[in-house]
């Protein structure tokens, strides 16, 4: 038996319907763990799946990132 690490990203973004309060959403890439870091990971989600990094940290699905844009 074998056992491979992924990194999972999950969105950071308030979501009352959820029982914790959170977005359920999650964006993984699949790929194994070494030699990827999370930067490679959020660079990917960012340009084939549309997810966004805010400036205050945060990681938002692509149903948030839209939403969460600052008004011009």
């Amino acid at each position: 038996m074998t056992a491979d690490a992924y990194l999972v990203l999950r969105c950071d973004a308030d979501d009352e319907t959820e029982t914790d309060g959170r977005c359920c959403a999650e964006g993984s890439w699949p790929v194994r763990f070494e030699p990827h870091t999370h930067q490679h990971l959020r660079r990917l989600l960012k340009e084939r799946r549309g997810w966004r990094r805010t400036r205050d940290g945060r990681d938002l699905c692509p149903d948030h990132a839209s939403d969460d844009q600052p008004a011009a």
